[in-house]
């Protein structure tokens, strides 16, 4: 059960991972869930309908569908701003919502399952074997992101998201093009965010659009960002594994004000460490 936990809490990690991109360039967004609701529809639908089982070529297709509609999208949402960018988004993940909800060929409230996933084109028979290979895919293919994610914010193009963020003016006075900065981090923070949903399709297997696109999905990830911090890539890891084990816990003991528990959590999270888990 703990293993299965920590595997969750690195596949949201991801999307985290990709709000905490888009704070560094000072925007917010209410509505990631879309994109990890497009990533575990890639996964589950690629399955079923065109027979992909490998894990590395379904995680594969939640890339090129997060990649396209996001880079599609960003045309569009690349010209707000502040609250306007954030419910922006939030509306953009009702309408996939509701378009699923509505449609039976998509699955509407039931979603999709998959069965057993095969690694490099090997069926793995023993489901206490197919576990583990499930758990190491994640963690290793989740810390390679991360890494990759930190190495690209100390490069100087990395650099420029805080230029952006702290005056835009003055970011375009010295060469940089804001709008198409805020078009490459937001789909890169969609891919994160699609990636993450593709993973956990793999670990539970299944999905349904209420557990992914619905607002209070978008709401945990924002939760989580906000409890995590910008400062560190490697604290949407340890911030979302935190808000996992803490509404585990909270929702067995007391399953009628965990939600209370929660918000008690992120109040004192705000007051004591204000820059968030990464600060530490």
């Amino acid at each position: 059960y703990a293993i299965n936990t920590i595997s969750l809490s690195f596949c949201n990690g991801l999307v985290v991972l990709g709000l905490l991109l888009l704070m560094r360039i000072g925007l917010v967004s209410f509505g990631h869930g879309m994109y990890y609701c497009l990533g575990g529809y890639a996964v589950a639908m690629s399955y079923n309908y065109l027979n992909i089982k490998d894990a590395f070529l379904l995680v594969i297709m939640a890339l090129f569908v997060g990649f396209l509609v996001s880079f599609l999208l960003g045309f569009f949402v690349r010209r707000f701003r502040g609250i306007f960018f954030a419910m922006l988004n939030l509306a953009l993940s009702m309408i996939l919502f509701g378009i699923i909800v509505k449609s039976v060929s998509l699955g509407s409230t039931d979603g999709f399952g998959i069965k057993e996933v095969t690694y490099f084109g090997q069926i793995i028979e023993n489901n206490k074997r197919l576990n583990i290979y499930s758990y190491a895919f994640i963690v290793l293919f989740t810390g390679l992101l991360m890494f990759i994610v930190m190495k690209y914010l100390k490069s100087p193009s990395g650099k420029m998201l805080e230029a952006i963020r702290e005056n835009e003016i003055r970011a375009s006075y010295l060469g940089i093009t804001v709008n198409k900065q805020i078009h490459k981090i937001y789909v890169l923070s969609s891919i994160l965010a699609a990636l993450g949903g593709g993973l956990m399709v793999i670990l539970i297997g299944h999905i349904t659009p209420e557990d992914t696109a619905y607002w209070t999905r978008s709401g945990e990830f924002v939760f989580v960002a906000i409890l995590s911090g910008s400062l560190n890539v490697f604290a949407p890891l340890f911030g979302s594994l935190f808000f996992e084990f803490i509404r585990s816990y909270a929702l067995f003991y007391f399953p009628n004000t965990w939600q209370m528990i929660i918000g008690i959590i992120l109040i004192i999270g705000i007051i004591y460490l204000p820059q968030g888990i990464g600060s530490i």
